[in-house]
């Protein structure tokens, strides 16, 4: 029987394409400082006879190494102490989405806890009930694709933003470091949102039952 693929397994595909496009970029801005740009060939670069397709994974499976999940979830939400979206599930969430019936989660779990880890046990207790469920699987998916993205752009905004400025002798530096920024910024909204709706989907779930 053919196993399973994990949901990061399942982002893979478009986490390769993201820091690919990146790459890309940031080579083809520094072509001029080191050779002429008709000399490129984008055929040449992504391939370099197979061995680029081995190289990508690797750097990827680094990158994604050196930031832990804490640290991704601060870069995306921009909080050091209890950065993950279910740390304010019943004191910020539970009031944002109509679906969700506070009552009944009142009942049944009792006075909702204030303290930010215990909202985040109460929370994962709750869904690890509906992991399973096609739409928080799906929300569960997109939350930790968003994160793995805005680590990468925000890896990409230091290293390549600072080392663009150091090779670059022209404006274009500048052009491409407001590029990374808005980049970054852009998948921070993006994953918060993600985040957001992970956590309420699956208290949403939990009341509808």
């Amino acid at each position: 029987m053919r196993e399973t693929k994990t949901l990061k397994e399942q982002n893979s595909r478009l986490i390769w394409t993201f820091f690919s496009f990146n790459v890309i970029l940031y080579y083809l801005l520094t072509i001029p400082q080191f050779g002429k740009v008709a000399d490129f060939e984008i055929s040449s670069f992504v391939s370099v006879k197979g061995i680029w397709v081995l190289i990508v994974p690797l750097i990827l499976f680094i990158l994604n190494g050196i930031v832990s999940s804490d640290w991704k979830a601060t870069l995306c939400f921009w909080k050091m102490k209890n950065p993950l979206p279910a740390c304010r599930a019943f004191s910020k969430y539970v009031d944002k989405d109509d679906r969700i019936d506070k009552t009944a989660l009142q009942t049944k779990y009792g006075t909702f806890p204030t303290i930010a880890k215990e909202q985040n046990a109460l929370w994962y207790k709750i869904y690890k009930s509906h992991q399973e469920n096609p739409v928080v699987k799906k929300s569960h998916k997109d939350f930790l694709l968003g994160r793995d993205l805005c680590s990468i752009a925000f890896l990409f905004l230091v290293f390549g933003g600072i080392s663009m400025i150091i090779i670059l002798r022209n404006d274009i530096k500048w052009l491409y470091f407001s590029f990374l920024i808005i980049q970054y910024l852009a998948l921070v909204v993006v994953t918060q949102n993600h985040g957001k709706r992970f956590v309420c989907n699956a208290l949403a779930i939990e009341t509808s039952l």
